[in-house]
């Protein structure tokens, strides 16, 4: 049995730990075909239970609790197990994730703010009767999920893929019969810029009643920030061009599309009755290996935005004719929440400067070394430098480990930091750091002027286009390591300039990066194109 499960549920379980819940008993409503369902419960770990094709004469006192299966499915053998422990919680709904297709390479993740297409939960005794009552004691089995979903005062979501659906995913799985319908569709759910600002759209949907789904490949960091958001989340590794989640798409009332990448996306879509509004976050790199994917010519239903003047060129360097609007994401005000502090004593009490991003050539993590470098000794003694990303480049990385080497004592290099590090790290730096060769939005600078830090930004991002040197903020040209150097110079020699550029640091944050003029934004977009989908049908 364990064999057939699907890769991710295989994963799942190496983590999984027993809990005992043979004092639990529970009835599974099953009235239509269950021949896999049956097959799967042979193999469960908690045994205290009946499947039954009738509630009418099994509901005895000691049931405590029914799971609701409106199709045949496949189960782990911790189901149940996982099902009881959220009973014995307190939960009087519980649904779980779940993997579809013969292999299970599809997998949906649910958000508890998001239940409608429900095809199995388990409820408490006390809401399955309070359900049985509203439906008149007709015990069919998709009315009584609705009821469950409706009535629910206590839902909980079992973060496990713990059913396996042989079939593929539909609509009718994520969306329920009568709301408003939004796709997000990204090609990546990494802790990256793109889809960590993508996610402040599924509450600015989610205000205007759609019910959203996030479409993207499996997890790699960002996924639970979608579900926190409000919004399910379906997982396949070829989701760009995966024809058989088309269906998700084309039976939505609106579709976000996240980056260039997602161009075979908006090709398939182009001309459709669905409008797609195309939101670009993406540098000049990028763009030679997807241009001739990008349609020639954009139909009435796709409209293109672009995170500022930066990312508008980039795509006018292969589409001239396609308008763009600008849709400038918005971050959260993070100077208003609390979080541990992160540990700089390390910087050993010198003002520290911050750059945050994948060493890879676009970046320009080596441009910065080579500025630390071209500093005057005297000068580099007085500051510390803290370089935070991943290895995505070779001889980007041995860059930074040579001058971690070099200079130890107030050069420093992590990895990774997790979000309340990355936010506690703003909040204590002195000034931060971007020297990218080819970068529309860099979302670390805008975390720093939420905190009111200045930044050192090459004129190849799109922050350059909004900064007023000497004010908010310092630009330096032409990948000009000596040039950087020279502004990284006089920064350090003048803190009392940095720290009185706050203020005015914090006001470039509310005039442009502030969430609540993102929702406006977006807003008035969703609202003019769904708008004209509503004239043309009448």
């Amino acid at each position: 049995m364990y064999s057939s499960y699907s890769s991710l549920q295989r994963k799942q379980l190496t983590t999984q730990t027993y809990t005992d819940t043979q004092s639990t008993y529970l009835l599974v409503y099953a009235p239509r075909r269950r021949s896999a369902l049956a097959r799967a419960l042979e193999n469960q770990l908690h045994r205290k239970f009946r499947l039954v094709d009738r509630l009418e004469g099994e509901l005895s006192d000691s049931v405590e609790g029914v799971l609701l299966v409106s199709e045949d499915v496949e189960c782990t053998s911790t189901t149940l197990t996982y099902f009881a422990a959220a009973l014995r919680d307190g939960a009087d709904l519980v649904v779980c994730d779940a993997v579809f297709g013969f292999e299970g390479s599809t997998a949906l993740y649910l958000s508890t703010q998001h239940l409608p297409g429900m095809r199995c939960a388990m409820v408490s005794r006390a809401l399955l009767d309070r359900c049985r009552a509203e439906a008149r004691g007709k015990d069919n089995i998709n009315e009584l999920l609705l009821l469950a979903n409706r009535l629910a005062e206590r839902c909980c979501r079992v973060p496990q893929a713990l059913l396996h659906f042989r079939r593929e995913l539909c609509a009718g799985d994520v969306f329920s019969a009568t709301g408003k319908r939004a796709v997000v569709m990204t090609h990546e759910l990494t802790m990256t810029g793109a889809p960590i600002v993508l996610v402040s759209a599924i509450p600015v949907l989610r205000q205007m009643g759609y019910e959203v789904v996030v479409l993207g490949p499996s997890d790699e960091g960002s996924l639970p920030l979608f579900l926190d958001a409000g919004a399910a989340v379906v997982t396949r590794r070829d989701c760009v061009t995966s024809s058989s989640l088309w269906e998700l798409a084309t039976s939505a009332d609106f579709v976000l599309a996240n980056t260039v990448v997602e161009a075979p996306a908006v090709d398939t879509l182009n001309g459709a009755f669905v409008p797609v509004l195309w939101w670009l976050h993406d540098a000049f790199a990028g763009y030679p290996f997807i241009s001739h994917k990008i349609p020639k010519t954009l139909e009435d239903n796709v409209r293109v935005c672009a995170v500022g003047s930066h990312a508008t060129a980039a795509m006018h360097s292969v589409r001239p004719q396609f308008a763009i609007d600008q849709l400038i994401y918005g971050l959260p005000d993070y100077a208003q929440e609390s979080f541990p502090p992160y540990d700089l004593r390390y910087a050993g009490g010198r003002p520290l400067f911050v750059s945050v991003g994948s060493l890879e050539v676009r970046k320009g993590p080596d441009i910065l070394c080579q500025a630390v470098r071209l500093l005057p000794p005297e000068v580099r003694e007085k500051a510390s430098f803290l370089i935070v990303g991943k290895n995505a480049d070779k001889d980007m990385m041995h860059a930074v480990e040579d001058l971690v080497e070099d200079f130890p004592q107030n050069v420093f290099y992590r990895k990774r930091l997790e979000r309340p590090e990355i936010k506690s790290l703003m909040q204590q730096c002195a000034c931060v750091v971007c020297a990218s060769r080819d970068d529309p939005m860099p979302t670390f600078v805008t975390e720093g002027l939420i905190f009111g830090k200045p930044a050192i930004v090459s004129e190849h991002t799109g922050t350059a286009g909004l900064v007023t040197e000497g004010v908010d903020g310092f630009v330096y040209r032409e990948d000009d390591p000596q040039q950087l150097a020279r502004v990284l110079e006089h920064a350090i020699l003048h803190p009392g300039q940095l720290a009185a550029m706050s203020a005015d640091c914090r006001r470039l944050y509310e005039k442009h990066y502030s969430n609540e003029a993102y929702v406006a934004t977006l807003t008035r977009l969703v609202e003019e194109m769904t708008r004209s989908k509503e004239q043309d049908t009448q």
